[in-house]
């Protein structure tokens, strides 16, 4: 299951997409967590800065910027502004009531009883939800608590305290820290007078609401994520709709049927250009099939017509006793087409042997001149027969190559340019040298090739002439030879011929590394 390409979109699809929505839910959860959390500790520091101002400082909302209280106007003794010397708000003297600037205990009661009663209600959402406070004297005494029983730890650190009175005046407010312990949170803030003030708070209520928060977060990627999954099941479906008619019309090709063809039109984008080299591949597959089959059934009827000679024959010959003369012409013309057979059964070997790419070469470096000399030598009597001039323009040319193979190339080359030419004709042998290549060329004024032909002339046992051919004991198989020789020594071999006025075979080989120039 794992394997298949489907199964495999849909897990990647799966992966990613339970990614993004684990990184968007928890990015949110954070940012609502870190807001609430903020909330309760601006609603915290509010109060404690409204029991750190006490009743001479301004109300919470009249706040300076930076949430820090504005200082009392002062009058011309020094004092805050709106209160006696000898009031609540003056300076204690120095003396025996204690260190300078701690307040009196007239003056903590009276500071007590005029703040604000509703100013920690203000933090509460409900009765269960209201906040506590604990203030600290200079000593660390405490001197108020919202309860009692009330049981806060005193900070490991104690806010630096303020100066005395005269230098810091009841406005005064240092900057808060904040701790939690465990589901409280509270701040702590220094006041005037040397005082520490805490205030804290549960955190129940924000508990809750983020735990509603996640499990509707759970629910909604829950739900985003079968969503998601149903629509990537059913576009990998579509996906794969392509390649299912691709398989379908690969399984409906077989031997007995090469002409499917896969509908490009159905296959968009990538899957189009898959389904056209396919398409491609199967119709170089049906014509090398077609070729193979048209071959085999080429060379049984080559083969055929050499061995329906001897056997007929040798039938005829043993039907009676002949005389020494007849015994000898028929074994003379079972001979010839035992020749012929051999002949064919070693140039299919060949191509058998090419096709494979198992063409055994022996490489030498010899003078291409020297090869084209020895296979003149070898059709000049065919030549005179045919009464065919044969012209040479060749030149000192070293290659590395089948010397057997090459001298083979040749002289096919130069049979076909003397059989198919008319009488009286001329064929033209050049043999140069062409930058890093050896350029042979057969050139003759013979009957020439007809277009439509002209595509099929390195097909096996192809003939333009088949009549003609046969006659002159031609098997067809010549220039698929000459082609296979020089496509295994790394070379081409091309032609133009006009219809009429003759044809020009180029071969090229390339030179050997001594025969190159300088």
């Amino acid at each position: 299951m794992f394997r298949s390409i489907r199964w495999t979109l849909q897990l990647w699809h799966a992966a990613i997409l339970g990614m993004a929505l684990a990184s968007f839910g928890t990015a949110l959860y954070m940012v609502v967590s870190r807001t609430e959390l903020g909330r309760v500790d601006t609603e915290l520091e509010r109060a404690a800065r409204v029991l750190a101002n006490g009743p001479g400082g301004p109300p919470p909302d009249e706040r300076g910027p930076g949430g820090r209280m504005p200082p009392p106007e002062m009058d011309a003794h020094g004092g805050p502004g709106g209160l006696e010397p000898d009031g609540p708000g003056a300076p204690p003297p120095d003396g025996p009531q204690g260190r300078p600037g701690s307040p009196p205990q007239h003056l903590s009661e009276q500071w007590w009883t005029q703040l604000p009663r509703n100013t920690l209600q203000r933090v509460g959402q409900n009765e269960q939800d209201q906040p506590y406070f604990m203030i600290w004297g200079m000593r660390g005494e405490i001197l108020q608590a919202s309860s009692p029983s009330l049981d806060v730890p005193q900070p490991a650190d104690m806010p630096a305290p303020a100066d005395d009175f005269a230098k810091a005046p009841p406005g005064f407010v240092g900057n808060p820290e904040f701790r939690q312990r465990g589901l409280l949170r509270e701040v702590i803030l220094p006041g005037p007078f040397g005082m520490t003030v805490l205030v804290g708070k549960s955190l129940r209520s924000e508990e809750a609401t983020l735990r509603q928060l996640r499990w509707k977060l759970l629910g909604a990627g829950a739900g985003v994520m079968a969503i998601g999954l149903c629509g990537g099941w059913l576009l990998s479906r579509r996906v794969m709709r392509p390649i299912r008619a691709i398989s379908e019309t690969a399984r409906a090709i077989s031997a007995s049927d090469l002409s499917r063809r896969i509908a490009v039109e159905e296959a968009d984008s990538e899957l189009g250009s898959l389904a056209r080299t396919l398409n491609e591949t199967f119709e170089r597959l049906e014509t090398a099939f077609q070729r193979q089959v048209r071959f085999t059934a080429d060379a049984s009827h080559e083969l055929r017509t050499p061995l329906s000679i001897i056997h007929s024959h040798a039938e005829l010959a043993l039907t009676r006793d002949r005389t020494a003369p007849e015994y000898r012409q028929a074994m003379e013309t079972c001979l010839r087409a035992a020749k012929r057979t051999k002949s064919l059964v070693d140039a299919l070997l060949v191509l058998a042997r090419a096709d494979a790419g198992k063409l055994d070469l022996k490489r030498e470096r010899f003078d291409l001149r020297d090869a084209a000399q020895e296979a003149l030598a070898m059709v000049e009597s065919r030549a005179r027969e045919r009464n065919v001039t044969i012209e040479t323009n060749v030149q000192a040319v070293e290659v590395q190559a089948d010397r057997t193979r090459i001298l083979q190339l040749l002289t096919n080359l130069l049979a076909n340019a003397i059989q198919y030419n008319r009488e009286g004709g001329h064929v033209v042998l050049t043999v140069l040298p062409e930058g890093s290549e050896a350029v042979l060329k057969v050139a003759d004024t013979g009957v020439g090739i007809a277009a439509q032909d002209q595509p099929h002339v390195f097909e096996r046992f192809f003939r333009a002439d088949k009549a003609r051919s046969r006659e002159a004991g031609g098997s067809g198989l010549g220039l698929a030879i000459c082609q296979s020789i020089v496509e295994a020594h790394q070379g081409s071999i091309t032609f133009t011929s006009q219809p009429g006025r003759g044809t020009t075979f180029v071969v090229r080989l390339p030179l050997s590394p001594s025969g190159l120039p300088a």
